[in-house]
């Protein structure tokens, strides 16, 4: 069975369990690392969103992960400040700027699907809609696939590269709930995400809460 099966089925079966999503924001699902990644704690990170926040976009995305790199004393450069924003001046390759970020790794953060959960007296479901990288979740809304009291539940890929992005060395999935509003649920999110380096020892030093 392939991974990325094994990890949906998880992800999907850890939604029904007896916790419910009004008791927190963001559950963290399922971590995977490369059993031959033997690399040292890093101490920079370049980080890359694909999905947006309203308000904010991508960028607020970029700069609360590096904020919170920052409070586990982890140096973070987030790619939209040094990449060009404007289409008609490209400026560097992404490659390029990693390089010369000096960073020991990449973290590419994405929406893979979202949907609606469903609480229901004998049990709690996932309803997966399709794959939503920019994060739209007014889809659910447009689409009125969901009943009142379910939540919209945004799941999370957050995957570190190697800095020539060839291989991938560490994964953590997780699910954002309510995440109508995921620029709101950012800083459990981020607490989670780079608590979860730490405990799997990609980082040297567990996260500051948000004061």
């Amino acid at each position: 069975m392939a991974l990325s099966t094994i990890v949906l089925a998880a992800m999907l079966a850890a939604g029904c369990a007896s916790v419910g999503p009004a008791s927190l924001q963001t559950r963290v699902q399922y971590t995977w690392t490369d059993p031959k990644y033997a690399a040292p704690p890093l101490s920079k990170v370049f980080v890359i969103s694909m999905m947006e926040v309203e308000p904010g976009g991508r960028e607020h995305v970029e700069d609360a992960i590096v904020a919170r790199l920052a409070s586990a004393g982890v140096a973070g450069v987030a790619s939209h400040t040094v990449l060009s924003q404007d289409p008609q001046q490209p400026g560097q390759s992404l490659s390029a700027a990693i390089a010369a970020s000096g960073a020991g790794g990449v973290l590419l953060v994405e929406v893979r699907a979202v949907g609606a959960y469903e609480p229901y007296t004998v049990g709690e479901t996932i309803t997966s809609i399709s794959p939503d990288t920019m994060a739209s979740y007014r889809y659910l809304q447009r689409q009125n696939v969901y009943q009142t009291g379910d939540y919209k539940v945004a799941q999370i890929q957050s995957a570190l590269y190697q800095p020539s992005m060839g291989k991938q060395v560490w994964t953590l999935y997780t699910n954002s709930y309510d995440a109508s509003d995921l620029a709101r649920n950012l800083p459990d999110f981020t607490f989670k995400l780079v608590g979860a380096m730490h405990k799997d020892r990609i980082i040297a030093a567990a996260p500051k809460p948000a004061s």
